[in-house]
């Protein structure tokens, strides 16, 4: 695999680029009941990875929004997937990894512990990232079971604790930030789960985008259809299991009237769950990959 043969340097990064992975998936166990399973989403994995490494400069920041594991939260899984994102950290990218349906929170970090001591909410794996221009804030929306491999429920939600916390420091937030989770803004409610956060957003005067995946599709949105900064909303696609495959990445661009963040789609592939992506294609999987063909989602900062 194609890696930086050097100790990366201070100049050896932007610090204003970073990169998006969603919906990874990957698993870690060869068979489960007796049936093989796919690597596809292994190789997906790998395949980004090394064209990461490849950028020039590198990115400082990576963002996985959720699912990193396969379907149950096993520890083999994060094991498995970490192989291949300690090739980013060994070279100086920071990783910052949120919670999506079907990861654990205590498999993920007996892999990943860094982020325990990251967390802001205590229960959750709930992060700020303070990158040069805006702050990247990662909500835990993860509703969990408490047995581990346990399938958790699809949807997403914010513990009260976190509920509490958005509705306290968002508001009154200083700098610009961005507001990420695995589920979708309007899965997510606050004040007591009364009110969804997709209709208190505009209240954040200082949030300049909603981003998340679990969708497996590239989608934009408009936050809120009531306040006049039509504040985007970015639905990622999947890294390497189906729907859109590929990552985004997030580069600021300056210039004397306005500073922006712009998100571009790298698509690898489009396929449906549970079909083959090598056998005959439909023609309408190939045209959806033309139409997507340099997607781009600009913020204003």
């Amino acid at each position: 695999m194609p890696t930086k043969l050097f100790a990366a340097t201070k100049a050896d990064f932007d610090e204003s680029l970073a990169v998006f992975l969603s919906d990874v998936h990957v698993n870690g166990l060869d068979e489960l009941n007796g049936k093989k399973i796919s690597n596809m989403a292994r190789n997906y994995l790998a395949i980004t990875v090394a064209e990461i490494l490849k950028m020039d400069p590198l990115p400082r920041n990576v963002f996985i929004f959720g699912d990193l594991a396969h379907a149950a939260g096993r520890i083999e899984d994060y094991r498995r997937s970490y192989q291949e994102l300690k090739l980013l950290s060994d070279v100086g990218i920071k990783i910052t990894i949120g919670m999506g349906n079907h990861d654990h929170r205590k498999a993920f970090l007996e892999v990943w512990p860094d982020h325990a001591k990251r967390t802001i909410i205590p229960g959750n794996i709930h992060t700020v990232t303070s990158l040069p221009d805006y702050d990247f804030i990662m909500l835990d929306s993860l509703d969990e079971k408490d047995e581990p491999n346990a399938y958790n429920p699809g949807g997403g939600k914010l513990s009260l604790a976190a509920q509490e916390w958005v509705a306290e420091e968002l508001p009154k937030w200083p700098r610009p930030f961005f507001l990420g989770a695995h589920h979708a803004l309007n899965e997510l409610y606050v004040s007591n789960n009364e009110k969804p956060l997709r209709h208190r957003i505009r209240k954040f005067p200082n949030c300049k985008g909603f981003i998340h995946g679990h969708n497996h599709v590239w989608k934009t949105n408009i936050t809120t259809w009531i306040s006049p900064n039509a504040v985007p909303w970015l639905t990622l696609p999947s890294n390497g299991f189906w729907g859109d495959i590929g990552y985004v990445t997030f580069m600021v661009n300056k210039t004397e009237k306005l500073k922006t963040a712009v998100a571009e789609l790298h698509l690898k592939d489009f396929h449906l769950h549970g079909l083959d992506p090598a056998a005959s294609r439909p023609a309408a999987w190939d045209a959806r990959l033309n139409d997507l063909k340099g997607s781009r989602c600009t913020f204003v900062i």
